[in-house]
């Protein structure tokens, strides 16, 4: 009896320890500036291939030292370390060191223009995972919130952590009678060729599986053509480009009220379900 409460003890404490949060992981990184959003807090990274994490790519990583926004610029290169933590990444200890020139095929940033709240949304039209037209219009009446993602994203704090966010806010609003049937939820890929319907309904589906089966009809994936892709987010406040097999992209999520106009915009990775879905109470309470 006293082995058998013994192995009993032991496996529980092992359970206890299996429990503990992973400790964070941390890669070195060299590589040249392609761009700066400082909106977005986000360094877009010509890098080298990352010992035991990825190969050599162009990608964005977010910065929480405000002062690398007001050094850095493209051509600089740029070396830092990687922190990866559960579902979300950051450079730390980055050391900028300016060149003579910047890369003359850097991509050019255009700037653009935030919509602020009150302003309308432009009329859309799309395709969802179900290959079965959607647009604007049809969210009139309701409250949308809508982020833009793609299914390749290879980062877990970009665009996995907003699909993991909308499948969170997505239970909270089905065990919500008030809320149900007064939202919906879109999200939008930024890489219409490869992302057709089929392949959002595979993604789709891997991020609703613990959700009833109507899920897909209150939270949606939609793809189009890519001019009209690039026409709403550009609404948004988001700019993009390809770079090889990657989008080189920031986070913008918006909710926009039943009249189809802007009620708040969240950039980057940093909001919390719990947060947006007060604003989505106060917004259909108001």
């Amino acid at each position: 009896m006293r082995i058998y409460l013994a192995t009993c003890l032991g496996a529980l404490l092992s359970a206890a320890c299996t429990s503990e949060k992973p400790p964070a992981r941390r890669y070195e990184v060299t590589g040249d500036v392609v761009a700066v959003d400082k909106r977005g807090q986000m360094l877009i990274l010509k890098h080298r291939a990352i010992s035991g994490y990825m190969d050599a790519m162009t990608m964005g990583f977010i910065v929480k030292d405000g002062w690398v926004f007001n050094v850095a610029k493209p051509g600089d290169q740029v070396q830092a370390t990687l922190v990866v933590e559960g579902s979300r990444s950051w450079l730390e200890g980055v050391v900028i060191t300016e060149k003579p020139q910047a890369d003359p095929n850097a991509p050019e940033t255009t700037a653009v223009r935030t919509p602020e709240p009150g302003d309308t949304v432009p009329a859309f039209a799309l395709v969802n995972q179900d290959g079965k037209r959607i647009q604007s219009r049809h969210y009139q009446g309701k409250a949308l919130l809508l982020t833009f993602i793609y299914t390749r994203c290879p980062l877990p704090d970009y665009c996995p952590l907003m699909s993991k966010n909308f499948a969170a806010l997505a239970r909270d609003l089905q065990n919500d009678a008030a809320l149900r049937d007064s939202v919906h939820l879109l999200s939008i890929t930024l890489d219409p060729e490869y992302d057709q319907p089929a392949v959002l309904r595979r993604y789709a589906l891997d991020y609703t599986a613990e959700l009833p089966r109507e899920a897909l009809t209150r939270w949606q994936f939609a793809t189009g053509a890519p001019q009209e892709v690039r026409r709403v987010a550009a609404f948004f406040g988001l700019n993009y480009w390809k770079d090889g097999g990657q989008i080189i992209h920031a986070l913008v999520t918006a909710l926009v009220d039943p009249q189809g106009k802007v009620h708040r915009i969240y950039r980057g990775n940093d909001w919390q379900p719990a947060d947006v879905l007060k604003d989505i109470q106060a917004l259909i309470g108001a």
